[in-house]
């Protein structure tokens, strides 16, 4: 009796038959059903940064406020998003490490949220919620390496949720026992891994995994291994144990923790003695699998777009919380995707059903991942409009056992019945039969005492904790490896030791005392332990892969302590030696995953960039570098993964991981952002580790059942015949800035940084007619070019050395390149078989108005050529003129494209014609309302420059008389300036100023008027008139408005200041 929802089936099903019979039953109960409408509590906990954001420098984007949650985009520090959520635990910084390696805060103010805070906040409400006999879950949610394992399970000193809530569960049943009162704990552990269910208690892995079947309660895993507990210790062990078969799981079977859910299931009951009623609860604890973000369609093209969404659960639960979440704000929802994924199935009484369920979302606070955070935040918001049905689980024991058998006799007559009517209902025959065996289990397991099954489970805890007592003893005497895995969770769960003689590791055992892996590249007879004198050597057998600190090993060589190891592909361990050689200062946690890897890479290929690197320099690294060297070291093991399985299943691929862009720079000559690639022929990273878990896939099949599959399609290591991006060269443009010719012989550098071909080019600007300027021609101020039209002529003549070509003859290559902006990349046509050749190949652009922009774009970029590799089978590229427009004369015109203005318009389309000619009417009508405007400004500037001409004529006055006042004095005044004067230059200034740029304005007016459409009867000239059109018109109105709006500010000021004068002058001295 494994259910996962509820282990005492057909609960209610019966009770309510008990009701509708109307069964005078004394139910000595609160209330039978306690229904309790309650929404899903979801928290948010944002970790502390990991030592790759550290090395990138990351910046915090994460702040909280009480139950608010604010992330801030880093590439715009204006635009924040706040989520409130029912809990927000802030556990980045302000925090201790104590002796016993627990993280404590700081201080009395410090914000830090320890796991016994969370515990105290989350988990006890779990514990009160099964006391009460409600059904509880908790699960974590983020990408990996966001903290979910941390949390549920903990590491070191920090025990998590999960070994928290159990030893609280234990206790509070020991200040509750009773003779009235008795309780039940038991134990089930298992993981969801590429849609199959794996027990973690079991010893044995079933191939295709467990069954998940449904009952009248909901989903079940069908022979899951549940455990009768009676104390913690006995609950821990079994935890240890379940960890251990899951890390040697991940080894054995190649398969990725991150990707794999594991599920904690606690069936809690109290039996009431005096009340003849039992009260039950399931408490789930789910670690769920990273819920990395899915890439935008076409962002990485792949055959295997379908398989992008590699864990279909995840996806399926993100299904399932939208549609819950729609269905809670009183949208219409015909169905919940329950169905679609086995996770979904066994969470489906947590989501919308019969439990009190909290989620964990766990994130990063590094502006690296804000993407990956902001999607996680927004699933979280989502999950909290779910409203779940709570209900108080309590039946009367024997009544139940009643109704099982009851059942059980009806279904056995529905099947008599039948049978003698001779209908055919095969498919419901078996349904019954099923749930008659279904109901016999339970009958059994419910009538089997608990004094039974604990003593069955106290067998096991014996041989269990004699293997612990003995493992211990072994570890004080003899050396070991230690295992070491990606997971910190599963790192360390296992333990090989080395004995007195001669110990063989491989596949299979000759001794008890061999190690036997059964990991990626491990043969049947890999290497030789030899023990003697206090001392080890390993040898490998017929040149075995092993490697000792990063370093490949043919030969004997003696292991020293803490040696890393890696056997075969993927086992990685450290060496534990002799209890002499140990001492207190040894820091086993620090050779982590990431130390085995970063110390491979850094032998294997990854430059000068030095594993032990003091804190200075990583201080000092470029950023971009750190990230690079972190993504390098995550790849290789992978790629060894990778390449062992083709060896394996004789595919005869090789996986080579490379940095790309080392040397490479953009059109504005900047340096293109590095990233890693796979060489296979070249796989981006993001395929790579897609392709990487269909291989494990295949791999899995392979082991389980002997065979692969044959069609080429499903094969992840196959490949359609696609075309190759080689290299690139720039090619400046600044020479046609000053309508100089350019002819030159530049490099195509591939990702390596070296030169993959020498493509020759010209540059020439040309006449309308496509002659070539003469010297005569050149400028030396490019501005004399703003307005004008300008031709000029991209030509592509000769490629040279090219490697694609030399290596396989049968090779052709393609050039293409972008030009100003346009929407449309230009191609040469394709060459084939052959690494010298010529070209005759010509493109002509041209600009009917020069602008600042386009200037400014000839003076700073460079045309990038994009040298293509072209193999047998694969199509020609060729240029989509539909997407760029034409002058007469064949020309590719730029106006406008570099500011995005041109969009394309279907030909055929009468409605759009119309629409562009009612605008270009429209604009038309303003180009006369602006020429009126300026009429009225020169009007009105003629007569302010004839009043400025009367005040200058005006006969000067020895004094002033202000309101009958007295008047002051020639000599009174004779150190005073006339104000007149001043105002008069002043006013002459500011109308100078308004003349001179009125005649820009003028300017704008002609050419509005000069402009016209090239060919009115096409629509995508008449697009580009109408944008342009659009665009001077809106100039001019700024100018015009800034020019009248500065003369006026000029006259205010002029006024004012002659009013100050003129109250000055008569005020009394």
């Amino acid at each position: 009796m494994n259910y996962f929802t509820v282990q005492l089936p057909l609960l209610f099903f019966h009770l309510c038959c008990v009701f509708k019979s109307n069964c005078k039953i004394s139910l000595n109960l609160r209330s039978f059903i306690m229904f309790n409408g309650n929404s899903l509590k979801v928290a948010v906990r944002v970790r502390p940064f990991n030592q790759r954001e550290k090395a990138m420098r990351s910046k915090c984007i994460i702040s909280m406020a009480g139950n608010n949650c604010t992330i801030l985009d880093p590439k715009d520090l204006q635009n924040k998003r706040t989520f409130t959520f029912d809990y927000c635990y802030w556990s980045t910084d302000e925090y201790i490490e104590n002796d016993q390696g627990v993280f404590l805060p700081n201080g009395p103010h410090s914000r830090y949220i320890s796991q016994e805070h969370v515990f105290n906040e989350l988990g006890r409400a779990v514990l009160e919620n099964a006391w009460n006999g409600y059904n509880a879950t908790i699960f974590s949610y983020g990408q990996t390496g966001s903290g979910k394992s941390y949390l549920m399970t903990g590491y070191g000193g920090n025990k998590g949720l999960v070994p928290m809530i159990c030893e609280a569960l234990f206790q509070e049943i020991k200040q509750r026992q009773s003779k009235d009162g008795q309780f039940y704990v038991y134990f089930s552990m298992f993981e969801i891994y590429n849609e199959q269910v794996q027990d973690l208690l079991s010893k044995v892995r079933k191939p295709n995994g467990l069954r998940v079947r449904e009952g009248r309660h909901g989903f079940y895993v069908e022979c899951l291994k549940s455990v009768p507990c009676s104390n913690f210790k006995q609950l821990e062990a079994l935890l240890d144990q379940g960890i251990r078969n899951r890390s040697v799981a991940t080894t054995n079977w190649n398969t990725t923790s991150s990707r794999s859910h594991m599920v904690i299931n606690i069936h809690f009951q109290q039996v009431f003695a005096n009340q003849f009623m039992t009260k039950h609860s399931e408490i789930n604890l789910v670690d769920l699998a990273g819920s990395e973000r899915q890439r935008s369609a076409g962002a990485a093209p792949d055959r295997f777009n379908e398989a992008r969404a590699i864990n279909l659960s995840l996806t399926t639960l993100g299904n399932v919380i939208s549609s819950l979440s729609d269905k809670a704000v009183g949208k219409r929802v015909q169905y919940i995707p329950y169905r679609n994924s086995i996770l979904t199935r066994l969470l489906s009484t947590a989501l919308g059903g019969n439990s009190k369920t909290i989620m964990v979302t766990m994130i990063s606070p590094a502006d690296i991942y804000y993407d990956e955070t902001m999607s996680t935040l927004r699933f979280a918001e989502r999950a909290k409009n779910i409203q779940n049905r709570a209900v108080i689980n309590e039946s009367l024991t024997e009544q139940l056992l009643m109704d099982l058998k009851e059942d059980n006799t009806g279904l056995r007559a529905r099947i008599a019945d039948l049978e003698k009517a001779g209908d055919v209902h095969i498919d419901e025959q078996e349904v019954l039969k099923k749930l008659i065996v279904d109901n016999e289990r339970q009958l059994k397991d419910m009538q089997k005492s608990w004094q039974q099954k604990l003593e069955e489970a106290r067998r096991e805890w014996e041989q269990q904790y004699s293997c612990i007592l003995k493992e211990e003893q072994m570890m004080a005497e003899l050396p070991y490896f230690l295992n070491v895995n990606e997971d910190p969770q599963l790192s360390g769960a296992v333990k090989h030791f080395i004995h007195h003689g001669i110990t063989t590791i491989g596949r299979t055992a000759g001794l008890q005392q061999d190690i036997v892996l059964k990991g990626l590249g491990i043969l049947d007879q890999h290497a030789v332990l030899t023990s003697h004198d206090h001392k080890v050597v390993l040898e490998p057998i017929n040149k075995a892969r092993i490697l000792i600190n990063g370093v490949p090993v043919l030969t004997k060589h003696q292991l020293q302590h803490l040696d890393r190891v890696i056997i075969g592909s993927c086992s990685f361990y450290l060496y534990v030696g002799f209890p002499h050689e140990r001492n207190d200062r040894d820091k086993i946690h620090k050779y982590n995953y990431e130390f085995f890897a970063s110390e491979l890479a850094s032998i294997e290929g990854f430059g000068k960039v030095n594993v032990g690197m003091g804190e200075e320099l990583k201080e000092n690294l470029d950023p971009d570098l750190a990230r690079i060297f972190h993504d390098f070291i995550a790849i290789m093991p992978m790629v060894a993964q990778a390449n062992q399985i083709s060896e394996e299943l004789n595919k005869g691929v090789i996986f080579e991981p490379e940095v790309k862009n080392l040397t490479s720079t953009d059109a504005k000559g900047e340096g293109l952002e590095k990233e890693i690639i796979v060489k296979v022929e070249i796989w981006p990273l993001d395929k790579f580790t897609d392709r990487k878990l269909l291989i494990e896939g295949i791999y899995q099949h392979f082991l389980e059942n002997g065979t692969i599959p044959n069609m080429v399609e499903q094969d992840p290591f196959w490949d359609s015949v696609e075309i190759l991006h080689l290299g690139s060269a720039h090619v400046w443009l600044e020479t046609l800035a000053y309508c100089i010719a350019y002819e030159d012989q530049v490099e195509a550098i591939n990702y390596r940084g070296k030169e993959e071909a020498i493509i020759q080019i010209r540059l020439l600007p040309c006449s309308p007619s496509g002659n070539p300027l003469r010297e005569e021609s050149v400028i030396v101020d490019p501005d004399d070019l703003l307005g004008k039209r300008m031709d000029f002529q991209m030509q592509i003549t000769l490629c040279l050395g090219v490697k694609w070509i030399q290596g396989n003859s049968s090779r052709g290559v393609q050039i293409g390149f972008m030009m100003y902006g346009l929407p449309a990349m230009f191609y040469a046509p394709a060459v084939w078989n052959n690494a010298n050749f010529e070209m005759d190949y010509t493109m002509c652009f041209m600009i009917q108005h020069v602008t600042a922009d386009f200037l400014s774009y000839l003076k700073t970029h460079a045309v990038v050529l994009e040298l293509w590799g072209l193999q047998e089978g694969c199509q020609e590229m060729e240029t989509e003129f539909a997407h760029v427009a034409l002058a007469g004369n064949g020309s590719v015109l730029l106006d406008l494209c570099y500011k995005n203005q041109w969009t394309s318009v279907p030909q055929d389309s009468e409605k759009c014609r119309s629409k562009l000619s009612e605008q270009l009417k429209m604009l038309e009508e303003e180009i006369e309302n602006l020429k009126d405007a300026n009429r009225s400004l020169k009007s009105e500037n003629i007569k302010m420059q004839r009043e400025l001409e009367r005040l200058r004529n005006l006969p000067s006055s020895p004094g002033l008389v202000t309101n009958g006042g007295p008047m002051k004095s020639a000599n009174d005044r004779s150190n005073q300036k006339s104000p007149f004067l001043s105002w008069d230059a002043e006013f002459a200034k500011a109308l100078k100023t308004f003349y001179f740029s009125m005649i820009g304005v003028r300017a704008r007016l002609i050419h509005l008027k000069e402009v016209r459409p090239l060919d009115e009867g096409r629509i995508l000239c008449l697009r580009y008139f109408a944008n342009e059109r659009n665009q001077l018109i809106e100039e001019l109105g700024e100018e015009l408005e800034s020019c009248v709006g500065k003369l006026k500010n000029d006259i205010a000021k002029i006024i004012k200041r002659k009013k100050e004068l003129q109250i000055d002058a008569v005020s009394p001295p």
